[in-house]
């Protein structure tokens, strides 16, 4: 799974931008333009702390769309 596209899905789903999301979750935007930019994935510890700020589950997170 691209973490960084899932994580992009899940702002627009919510009309927010990767800046609002990164300042909501409170993890570096540097971090999320960072990854987006060198396409690479998220660790765990930033997508735990996306998940606590959006208040989903790393299950909701990871869940395949229509599964």
């Amino acid at each position: 799974m691209n973490t960084v596209g899932r994580v992009q899905e899940l702002a627009d789903e919510r009309g927010l931008t990767l800046f609002k999301l990164a300042t909501l979750c409170e993890v570096p935007y540097s971090t999320l333009c960072n990854a987006k930019k060198r396409q690479t994935q998220l660790n765990v510890d930033t997508i735990e702390q996306i998940c606590k700020g959006l208040r989903i589950t790393m299950s909701d997170f990871f869940a395949e769309k229509g599964a």
